[in-house]
């Protein structure tokens, strides 16, 4: 267990020691360093953090209200003389965690340990509504971009579908009935472009809600899965793929991920070009300690400036190709729904490289 990190602003000698036997002769765990002076304190801060500040009040070259201003990450405790609750008030209004009385017997040391933990305790919990604020912020940023992107890319084949309409409209009235025939099936395509784009929106918005749970499995063993699934795209494309050895067990929802591994082998296929041995690597490297999984391929490979973009729902880096352009998007949801990061390696004409993590097992 980590010790607390304390920083007391102390100038009176005998309070000092007097928090120093205490702290000793009840075995408290703080790692806390004593500084007699605003001016000392604020060298120390300057290089080292601290979980908590206990700061007097009044110091030989100033008040703990200077403290204050530093803007600092640890909360702070006041402590003041017997008398001065006014100031203690002044404090807690200034930002001060909490303050203790002082008093000549230093009886105040007794709820020193009780004090500390209010304030790490308020300090957690502020940093919890901090992280849940900005989760929140993030999540209003992606619908509002989600609902912009379904609208956009729905109304297109709504709009080709009513000008086809309008169009065999005209037909029959002009008694042109070979045109018609010809105008239906457009609308067809049309309607089945929007029930694609309408699948991948669903599947994407279930993401995160309907899952199965997470187990233990060999990433060796999910791959096995996924190219299973592909084997005919990849025999009629001639691909060739080769699988690294000695993965490690992951903690996943094992058809999710396996969906990731579909979507990441079936692009690589439909982007390699004109390339005459195309191979698919999928792989995982060491990058310091965290384990990066990857998919690479020796296809036409994808320019620094669309590497964020290919992630958007509904992106298409060829806008006259197949798909919706949902893939992408789905896996990366998939991938952050297990706590992940994916990420893209490539140039143009160099092939493509998707990276990602994924939760480990403990004995990993």
């Amino acid at each position: 267990m980590r010790k607390v990190r304390i920083l007391v602003i102390e100038d009176d000698k005998i309070d000092q020691m007097a928090f120093r036997r205490f702290v000793e002769a009840n075995d408290i765990p703080y790692d806390y360093t004593i500084a007699s002076s605003v001016s000392e304190a604020k060298t120390i801060l300057d290089s080292r953090e601290f979980d908590v500040v206990i700061a007097d009040y009044l110091l030989g070259d100033g008040t703990a209200f200077d403290i204050f201003d530093l803007k600092m990450y640890a909360p702070i405790i006041v402590v003041t003389g017997s008398g001065d609750e006014e100031i203690a008030v002044k404090a807690m209004k200034a930002g001060a965690y909490d303050y203790m009385i002082k008093d000549p017997e230093h009886n105040y040391l007794k709820v020193l340990p009780a004090t500390v933990e209010s304030a790490l305790r308020l300090r957690r919990a502020e940093e919890d509504r901090e992280r849940l604020l900005k989760e929140l912020e993030a999540k209003n940023t992606e619908l509002e971009r989600f609902s912009y992107t379904v609208s956009h890319d729905l109304r297109a084949p709504l709009l080709t579908i009513q000008g086809f309409a309008t169009v065999v409209r005209e037909d029959l009235k002009e008694n042109k009935r070979e045109n018609v025939e010809s105008n239906l099936k457009s609308i067809a395509e049309e309607a089945e472009k929007m029930e694609h784009l309408l699948d991948g929106t669903l599947q994407l918005s279930r993401i995160g809600r309907v899952a199965n749970p997470p187990e233990d499995a060999s990433f060796a063993d999910i791959a096995k899965d996924a190219l299973e699934q592909v084997s005919e795209q990849l025999r009629t494309k001639a691909v060739n793929v080769s699988v690294a050895d000695g993965f490690p067990t992951v903690h996943v929802d094992r058809m999710r991920i396996a969906e990731v591994l579909v979507n990441l082998i079936t692009n690589s296929i439909r982007y390699m070009g004109e390339q005459s041995q195309p191979k698919i690597d999928i792989g995982y490297r060491m990058d310091g300690e965290e384990t990066v999984f990857f998919v690479r391929d020796n296809g036409i490979g994808i320019d620094k400036s669309q590497h964020e973009k290919v992630f958007e729902l509904f992106y298409r880096l060829d806008r006259h190709g197949k798909g919706t352009g949902a893939g992408l998007a789905i896996v990366k949801r998939i991938i952050e729904v297990h706590k992940g990061c994916i990420w893209i390696e490539s140039e143009p004409n160099k092939g493509c490289t998707v990276c990602f993590t994924l939760p480990l097992t403990s004995d990993n």
